[in-house]
């Protein structure tokens, strides 16, 4: 089994990969209850993520951005979980500036304990 690290990096490139090739062609954007903006590739980006975690870690809980806006909210009290952002950032997104993100983090104890902060357009990780 991969590490929990060699997941979220393998999850994240996947989903850059797939942010940057909607990205170019221009993304169609609308908006959730929150007035924040969203796009096909925030969804896309969450697929993908959630599909490697599923794989590799289907005993630990996502709390995934646009799950939540659908109303999808798993109860993580006194539990591990993984949050998963895939794609902060999304107004810059839109705009067609490159300062975004996808962002996946495993949270112990109300903390992060590991995670990634990808940042496609400028092929950055940390």
């Amino acid at each position: 089994m991969k590490s929990m690290m060699e997941t979220f990096e393998a999850a994240a490139l996947e989903a850059g990969k797939a942010i940057l090739a909607i990205h170019r062609c221009g993304p169609t954007t609308r908006y959730k209850a929150d007035c924040s903006p969203v796009t096909e590739a925030d969804e896309r980006a969450e697929e993908i993520i959630l599909a490697h975690l599923a794989g590799a870690f289907p005993e630990i809980l996502v709390v995934a951005e646009e799950s939540v806006a659908a109303g999808r909210i798993p109860s993580v009290a006194g539990r591990p979980f993984i949050l998963l952002d895939p794609l902060d950032g999304t107004k810059e997104f839109v705009n067609h500036h490159d300062d975004f993100t996808v962002n996946i983090a495993l949270i112990e104890e109300g903390r992060p304990v590991a995670g990634i902060v990808y940042a496609p357009a400028k092929n950055i990780a940390y």
